[in-house]
C-alpha cells in the first residue's frame, strides 16, 4: 500500500494485490474502489480548506507483473509517483 499525506489530509492507495480488489481511502474513507488485474484509474473530490479539488489516483502493474505502480494527482498537478 503507498500512503502519501498531502495539506494534512492521508490517501492510502492500494499495492500488489492478488485478488484484483483496489481500495482508495481518503482521510479513512473509502473513496473508490475497483476491481482490475492490470491496474485502473481512481477519481474522487474533495473538501480541503473550503476548495473543491479532484484527486486522480493510476494504479498500475510493473512490467514483470509482481508489483503495482501507483500516481497520485490533485488538480493535474502530480504528488506522488514510483512508476
Amino acid at each position: 500500500m503507498k500512503t502519501i499525506i498531502y495539506n494534512g489530509h492521508r490517501i492510502d492507495a492500494p499495492g500488489s494485490t492478488f485478488t484484483g480488489l483496489e481500495v482508495v481511502r481518503y482521510d479513512g474513507e473509502v473513496v473508490s474502489s475497483k476491481r482490475s488485474i492490470l491496474g485502473a484509474k481512481h477519481f474522487f473530490d474533495a473538501l480541503e480548506n473550503e476548495e473543491s479539488v479532484r484527486y486522480e489516483v493510476k494504479i498500475g502493474t510493473r512490467w514483470h507483473g509482481f508489483g503495482a505502480t501507483c500516481a497520485i494527482y490533485r488538480n493535474e498537478e502530480l504528488l506522488f509517483s514510483d512508476c
